[in-house]
């Protein structure tokens, strides 16, 4: 559950966002459309909880790494999430999220935002 002042951030993409509506446009469009499917996987970053989420991929046949979601916690609800995002681009408006997760891995950033964590490079179907 999300406080209703949550922030939402995405380095390296410059992209903020802040309270619940905010976040539910941004999520409906994006991530939480129903277009993406999803796999996650439950790490710990700086010892606050966090999410390594992977998008599925159908030349791969598997599920590739997408962000790795630090959430902070307030009074027991998620207060602030910072993505980290290891895709290529920074979309800017609505229609370019929706194929964010078709845009290849930088292998820097899946080395520092998934490696450090021994995270796998795929996750099986």
């Amino acid at each position: 559950m999300l406080t209703e002042d949550a922030c939402f951030s995405m380095p390296p993409a410059p992209s903020w966002h802040r309270g619940t509506d905010a976040l539910t446009a941004f999520l409906g469009v994006g991530p939480l459309s129903g277009e993406w499917r999803w796999r996650h996987v439950f790490v710990r970053a700086s010892g606050q909880p966090a999410l390594a989420f992977y998008s599925w991929d159908e030349d791969a046949g598997a599920y590739v790494p997408f962000a790795l979601n630090v959430l902070t916690i307030r009074d027991g609800l998620i207060s602030d999430v910072t993505a980290f995002i290891v895709r290529s681009t920074a979309p800017s408006d609505p229609e370019a999220y929706k194929r964010w997760p078709e845009e290849p891995i930088v292998p820097g950033r899946f080395v520092d935002f998934f490696g450090r964590f021994g995270l796998p490079e795929e996750l099986s179907a």
